[in-house]
């Protein structure tokens, strides 16, 4: 008897076991659930990974998030925050740390411990430098520390191998030698905002950048490129000037003309008196902005740029086009308000650049001629 108890015992543990490995009980937890406010004790802490706050004072950093094990993303803009406690590096899976719009004035070296950071973004704080810590930060592939009083970087952010995004705009490094010096060692940075930086002139060193496809420029000093601009040939898109402000730039290096990839360009409030010549060997560009600059012609090598989609050449001193713009054949949009044109000039661009209309086929009036055939006579 006492055997066939402990046999259906074994059998009954058995199943129970069988049982729980094949039908487990779904998780709770929503990954993609994103938390707009602190949470309530409701809440499982372990299944809150977004966490996105904006716009609430909360003066000092929340205490209540280091109860979220499992977060990846944390943001926290503009809630009036003025440091981060060291013990940040609780928050061992964090992935993303936006403390934009802030009042930082430092971080503490244990931010180094977030070895999954891919992403921070310390926009709009009162930062003078960043720890050397971060260079331990292996994973992370975007900084963003525009708007700080940054007057200094350490060296060791040369470490950050991973980094691909570096955006810098704003910032009060007077020597932008020593700027790009930091950076020169970072060979997978493919996207470098250095606008509003009050630079005079950009360094050769930029050459020692050869995966970068975004430069941003915007808002500066600068009379001239380098020729060594050239050596930046997957460069897709190049930003000297746009609605925030522009340079000082008269004239681009024949170098340029090694810029093969590139796709756009935008250089409006600068000071082009003549269209770029070199610009016209670029087949593959698409879009170009030379508004508000001094431009008194465009040339007719312009029908080189077969690839050319949008021109804005708002607010210059042209008089006319020539009629080579009619090549154009991509070209779909083309500005032109604020230059000097008459009734009769603005009819010639819209016949330019209107296609044809194909003239519809005539339907033929020739008629086949009907054979007629001769009925047989037959004799009795």
């Amino acid at each position: 008897m006492k055997k066939l108890i402990y046999s259906l015992l074994f059998i009954s543990f058995t199943f129970g076991a069988t049982a729980q490995q094949y039908y487990p009980l779904a998780s709770p937890c929503d990954p993609d659930k994103v938390f707009e406010k602190l949470p309530s004790a409701a809440y499982e802490n372990v299944c809150i990974q977004l966490l996105r706050i904006k716009s609430q004072p909360f003066n000092d950093f929340p205490k209540e998030i280091f109860r979220y094990p499992n977060l990846k993303e944390l943001t926290l803009q503009n809630t009036n925050i003025s440091s981060l406690p060291i013990d940040i590096y609780l928050l061992g899976d964090l992935e993303v740390l936006d403390l934009s719009n802030n009042n930082l004035t430092s971080l503490p070296s244990t931010i180094g411990e977030l070895k999954k950071l891919r992403k921070i973004i310390l926009r709009n704080n009162k930062l003078s430098t960043l720890p050397v810590s971060i260079a331990n930060c292996k994973n992370l592939e975007e900084l963003d520390i525009t708007g700080n009083p940054i007057t200094f970087l350490p060296n060791e952010i040369n470490n950050l191998q991973s980094l691909t995004s570096f955006k810098f705009s704003g910032n009060k490094v007077e020597n932008p030698k020593t700027m790009l010096a930091l950076v020169r060692q970072m060979k997978n940075i493919t996207s470098l905002d250095m606008s509003s930086c009050n630079l005079n002139y950009v360094p050769a060193d930029i050459r020692f950048l050869p995966k970068l496809r975004e430069l941003n420029l915007v808002n500066n000093n600068i009379h001239f490129l380098p020729e060594e601009i050239g050596y930046l040939t997957n460069l897709e898109t190049l930003i000297l000037g746009d609605g925030n402000g522009g340079n000082k730039i008269y004239d681009l290096p024949t170098s340029f003309a090694n810029l093969r990839n590139l796709k756009t360009l935008i250089a409006g409030h600068n000071s082009f008196v003549e269209f770029p010549i070199v610009l016209a060997g670029l087949k593959g560009l698409q879009t170009l902005d030379l508004s508000n600059n001094q431009i008194t012609e465009i040339p007719a090598e312009i029908s080189m740029m077969t690839s050319l989609n949008k021109l804005n050449m708002t607010n210059n001193q042209l008089k006319d086009v020539p009629v080579e713009m009619g090549q154009l054949k991509s070209l779909t949009q083309f500005d032109y308000a604020g230059n000097q044109f008459t009734l009769q000039t603005q009819k010639k661009i819209i016949k330019l650049l209107t296609p044809p209309t194909a003239k519809p086929k005539k339907k033929s009036t020739y008629k086949k001629p009907v054979s007629k055939k001769k009925k047989k006579s037959y004799r009795k």
